[in-house]
């Protein structure tokens, strides 16, 4: 479920199940970039640490890289285009 508030530019907070490593609060914090896959090069050139490259996620429509900071937090950086969500796919 998605809640954002009307207007142009403002934050969108996705609330869902937790499931796998996630922890109940504040799961991660995500940065919308117009491509996902130029960020991940751009952040790989410049010496970032990336397990993992980005991923299509179905139940959102989105395409995300997640990371982690050297604090151990997960961020997650999401693509601006957006495809429909297909409702079959879970969280």
């Amino acid at each position: 479920m998605e809640f954002q508030l009307s207007g142009d530019n403002q934050p969108i907070f996705e609330i869902h199940r937790v499931s796998g490593e996630e922890n109940i609060g504040v799961n991660h914090i995500a940065f919308q970039v117009a491509d996902v896959e130029t960020a991940h090069r751009e952040l790989t050139t410049r010496g970032v640490a990336l397990p993992n490259g980005p991923s299509f996620v179905p139940s959102t429509g989105r395409t995300n890289l997640n990371f982690r900071d050297p604090d151990g937090w997960r961020l997650q950086i999401v693509d601006a285009r957006r495809k429909p969500p297909d409702p079959a796919a879970t969280h």
